[in-house]
C-alpha cells in the first residue's frame, strides 16, 4: 500500500510567516466595499432602514452588501454614496492599498512548511506557496531519489499540469505515453489522465510542477 505522509515542520512560527503582496479576489473586494459602507453609515448614525428608504435599495440588499455577501451594482453604489453625502470613490477607498498587502504570498528560501513524503517511492512534494486551495495555481517542488518514483495520480477533469526539469533525469508516464525529461526540459499535459514520474538517473531529480486548478 502506498503511503504519503506530511513531513513535520520544525521551523519557528516567525520564520514561516509569509509576507503578502498583490491582488485581492472579488470576495475580498466585496467585503472591503461593505466594510467601508458600514463605517460611513455608522459614522453618520444612519440606520439600515433609513438608508434603504432614502435610496430605494431594499434593506436586505444593503445588509448583504455591508456584510460582503454581495458586491452590488454600480447604480446601487451611486445611490448609497449619494444618500450618505460622499463620493462613490469613498466607498472604494483603500482597495488599491489592500491589493498591495493581500493575495500573493512570499516565502523565504527553506520556508516551505508543507512537505509531503511518499515513503515507498523515495519522493517528496514541497508546496511552494501558502493557502494553495485559494489560488488558481499550485506550484510544487518534486524531489525523487535515484530509483524512486512518485505515486500514480489522476486529477479531476479540466486539471492541467506543467513540469520543468531542474536537475537530474526522469521518465514521465502519461496514460500510455512515455516522456524523457532532462535538465531544462518541459512537459505540459492533461492531469486528469493517470500519470506518474520515475527517476531514471543515478542522482536525485528535482522538478518544478505547476497544477491548475490546485489539486491535492
Amino acid at each position: 500500500m502506498t503511503v504519503l505522509t506530511r513531513k513535520q515542520d520544525t521551523m519557528s512560527a516567525s520564520s514561516k510567516k509569509p509576507k503578502s503582496t498583490g491582488l485581492i479576489n472579488l470576495a475580498d473586494t466585496a467585503k472591503h466595499i461593505g466594510a467601508r459602507l458600514r463605517q460611513i453609515r455608522k459614522a453618520q448614525r444612519i440606520t439600515l432602514v433609513q438608508l434603504s428608504k432614502t435610496t430605494g435599495v431594499d434593506i436586505a440588499t444593503v445588509s448583504r452588501i455591508e456584510t460582503g455577501k454581495m458586491t452590488g451594482t454600480l447604480e446601487c453604489h451611486v445611490r448609497l454614496a449619494s444618500a450618505l453625502g460622499v463620493k462613490i470613490t469613498d466607498l472604494y477607498g483603500g482597495i488599491e492599498e489592500a491589493r498591495e498587502t493581500e493575495g500573493t504570498a512570499y516565502q523565504a528560501p527553506a520556508a516551505h512548511s508543507d512537505v509531503y513524503v511518499h515513503e515507498a517511492g523515495k519522493s517528496s512534494m514541497a508546496i511552494l506557496t501558502t493557502d494553495v486551495l485559494k489560488k488558481k495555481l499550485m506550484p510544487v517542488l518534486i524531489t525523487i531519489e535515484a530509483g524512486g518514483a512518485t505515486n500514480k495520480e489522476e486529477a479531476r477533469v479540466g486539471t492541467e499540469r506543467f513540469l520543468y526539469m531542474l536537475e537530474g533525469s526522469v521518465e514521465v508516464l502519461v496514460g500510455d505515453r512515455h516522456f524523457s525529461l532532462k535538465k531544462a526540459s518541459t512537459l505540459y499535459f492533461d492531469a486528469s489522465v493517470t500519470h506518474f514520474i520515475r527517476n531514471t538517473g543515478r542522482s536525485t531529480a528535482r522538478i518544478l510542477s505547476v497544477v491548475t486548478p490546485p489539486a491535492l
